[in-house]
């Protein structure tokens, strides 16, 4: 029986606490604000849609700290076990383990165990790479009448 590869994102602080989302092998996910996002973050109605003033930045309550996530703030591809890369589309940064992300980039080391994906100041993953087995495709037998 085959294997199959998935990426778990798990929400370890935020608005995304709490929350998980797969990525499977060949997909491709934006993260953001962004209604369009595919892994949308999203806090209280009034904060959907970019605020007029520059964003804050630094301490102060989860709200403030979401106004640092762009509305497609980063783009992640999953082709396979060796090639998983991460885009940062961002005015204010994506970190994975605590290193800025500049442009696009490889992810190297997440065979070894989870890496730690920040979004602006506050919002934060925890991102594995993960093996399942692969679900047996269901037989399908067609029946000719004469």
């Amino acid at each position: 029986m085959s294997e199959v590869l998935t990426i778990k994102l798990t929400g370890i602080a935020g608005f995304c606490k709490g929350s998980e989302f797969v990525i499977e092998e060949g997909g491709e996910v934006v993260i953001g604000r962004s209604r369009n996002a595919g892994l949308r973050i999203a806090g209280p109605d009034h904060l959907s849609e970019p605020p007029s003033d520059k964003p804050f930045k630094g301490h102060g309550d989860k709200e403030k700290h979401l106004l640092t996530v762009s509305g497609r703030h980063v783009k992640l591809t999953f082709q396979n076990a060796k090639a998983i890369f991460i885009e940062d589309l961002s005015k204010h940064g994506t970190f994975l383990d605590g290193k800025p992300v500049e442009g696009r980039d490889q992810i190297i080391g997440l065979k070894k165990g989870p890496i730690e994906l920040r979004l602006g100041t506050n919002e934060t993953f925890r991102m594995e790479l993960l093996k399942a087995p692969a679900k047996p495709k269901p037989k399908i037998t067609v029946k000719r009448r004469d």
